[in-house]
């Protein structure tokens, strides 16, 4: 029925349709309020990360005295450390400070001119850790106690030692660290600490995945570069110095690694140097560093230098429990070990080649025999690991009789 007024032919009263111009215009409106709610969550995100991270760099300064990483991954020698750095770092292993220098290019020790000085003579000691030695005092190390002593022999002789041991090196490494760094230095004597503790199985990449240079076997036997680690990124090398949380963190994770390898019960791949050499990948690594000693000396007396190797012996070599410990695990693993094999062997390769050889073994144990690796004499800090001073004076004075011995400085 209609109402007066209404239009008999107008259509139906329906509800007014939303205009579509409307609509469009709300859609900028709802995504800038989205977006606005993202960006303020990831804000606080970020903030809440911030805070636990400082937190965290906080309380790691607090609580421990870890200092800055001063190891630094190298494509073309492999590694060094921070250059130029000067300071007094922390050491876990001897829980103090040690105050520790690295020159121009990376390793302990003050600078020296590349072109040597007329009528200097001078040593280059490569090695690893065993050499760099970072928990012990620079006048303390094997290489300032050899400088000194072979400066009291020849007075009037200009003598330096160089010290280029870096930790976590391997034979290989060492060779394309002469290649690239140490020849330029035209070293007198070249002398290459080889540890049997692990440079046997850092040698190889099937014992062995850390990032260092690694050198094969080609078609002929001669060792051959394969591989090198990338270069640190910015951000990585500014936090190695700078935030002691990093740094706890990456020791950390190594911690746990080893610790599943433990839990594993599975032989350690540093002990390996003890098997008898039945199988493929030992039978190559050995193969590898008679090899790798070939070309270290032949590339060192084509520039005009001698080459010695000085073997330096793991704790379980020169103490019996520790020997006892290393034998049970192996035993449990379905392994067995002979304690002397990796001098044999070295010896052999460098008196085939007539490479200049000793061998700290003996003198090690002779002055501990019979002792534990708790004796306070050890030539290993706590026993067991790295070289104590008296190690490092052990080590020197056999040096040095090694080098007056053999002439090695008269040329």
């Amino acid at each position: 029925m209609l109402r007066s007024g209404d239009d008999p032919g107008a259509p139906p009263s329906v509800p007014p349709e939303p205009s579509r111009v409307t609509a469009r215009k709300d859609v900028p409106r709802r995504f800038l309020r989205g977006a606005h709610e993202l960006f303020a969550n990831l804000g606080l995100l970020l903030a809440s990360v911030t805070v636990v991270l400082l937190a965290a760099e906080a309380g790691t300064r607090l609580f421990s005295r870890i200092g800055p990483s001063l190891l630094v991954t190298d494509p073309v020698v492999g590694k060094h450390y921070v250059a130029g750095f000067q300071g007094r770092v922390f050491v876990d292993e001897v829980g103090r400070e040690v105050s520790l220098r690295f020159n121009q290019e990376g390793f302990r020790g003050p600078d020296r001119p590349r072109a040597k000085p007329s009528g200097t003579r001078r040593i280059a000691v490569i090695g690893d850790s065993m050499i760099s030695a970072v928990a012990t005092d620079e006048d303390e190390t094997l290489v300032r106690r050899l400088e000194t002593a072979l400066q009291g022999w020849r007075p009037d002789v200009p003598l330096e030692v160089l010290n280029f041991g870096v930790s976590s090196s391997s034979t290989g490494q060492e060779l394309a660290l002469y290649r690239r760094r140490v020849s330029a230095y035209q070293p007198d004597v070249v002398l290459l600490a080889f540890f049997v503790g692990n440079d046997f199985a850092d040698n190889s990449r099937r014992l062995t995945r850390a990032p260092r240079i690694y050198f094969e076997l080609d078609g002929d036997g001669n060792p051959r570069q394969v591989s090198a680690p990338a270069a640190p990124g910015a951000a990585s090398r500014w936090l190695n110095l700078h935030s002691r949380f990093y740094v706890w963190q990456k020791r950390a994770f190594r911690i746990l690694r080893g610790s599943g390898h433990s839990l594993s019960r599975s032989l350690s791949p540093v002990w390996r140097v003890f098997e008898p050499p039945d199988r493929p990948e030992l039978v190559e690594a050995w193969e590898l560093l008679a090899s790798l000693l070939r070309r270290f000396q032949a590339d060192v007396e084509t520039d005009g230098s001698r080459f010695a190797v000085v073997l330096i012996p793991s704790a379980h070599q020169v103490h019996d429990d520790l020997w006892a410990e290393l034998a049970k695990e192996a035993h449990e693993s379905g392994r067995s070990l002979d304690r002397d094999q990796p001098q044999r062997r070295v010896e052999q390769v460098a008196r085939e080649a007539g490479i200049l050889f000793l061998d700290l073994t003996p003198v090690f144990r002779e002055a501990n025999a019979e002792r534990p690796s708790t004796s306070p004499t050890s030539p290993y800090l706590h026993g067991r690991y790295h070289l104590s001073e008296g190690g490092h004076r052990l080590a020197a004075e056999a040096v040095f009789q090694l080098l007056i011995q053999a002439s090695a400085l008269s040329r």
